[in-house]
């Protein structure tokens, strides 16, 4: 399958981020670049007590490896999803319902907004062990870091540094 061309609206990953933070608005922690597995969570949205996290993978195009991604953050995250431009999100819907509903992982799409279109659900690959680990680290990063905004994360990005940030939850 060839690779869908990127949406106008979207030139980097970083632009699916802020209708992302609306989306998901209730959760007042979230955090960007978060290390797991030798890997990084794009976005980490957590409740104030960070009881429970929400993970979202984001890609322009590769859907397949933020899904692989996705599964993965299910480990330590309640729920987990792929975001991906509003175009492949509706193709990858009605196409691959069946294997994101078979790994619980959910599926958003962004345009100037951000909606899901398959929602995820709790499942039994998660292991309080990741959730306590990651809970911890991050706990010591929303008391020692400074709260960023979107610039500054892509600024990060663009100088190819895959360090965590805590964002500013608010879409103001």
């Amino acid at each position: 399958m060839a690779a869908e061309p990127p949406n106008p609206i979207c030139r980097r990953e970083s632009d699916l981020y802020l209708p992302l933070l609306s989306l998901f608005s209730d959760h007042s922690r979230v955090f960007a670049e978060v290390p797991f597995f030798g890997k990084h969570i794009d976005l980490l949205f957590g409740t104030p007590t960070l009881a429970r996290f929400y993970a979202v993978e984001t890609k322009l195009s590769d859907w397949r490896s933020a899904f692989k991604q996705a599964a993965l953050n299910q480990l330590a995250a309640q729920l987990s999803y792929v975001a991906v431009p509003s175009k492949l999100a509706t193709r990858l819907a009605e196409r691959e319902a069946a294997l994101f509903a078979s790994y619980d992982v959910g599926l958003i799409a962004v345009d100037g907004t951000a909606r899901i279109l398959i929602r995820a659900r709790r499942n039994g690959y998660f292991i309080r062990r990741y959730y306590r680990d990651l809970k911890t680290a991050l706990s010591h990063a929303t008391q020692s870091q400074k709260l960023r905004n979107i610039g500054d994360l892509e600024h990060a990005l663009a100088k190819r540094s895959r360090a965590l940030v805590l964002l500013q939850a608010r879409t103001d």
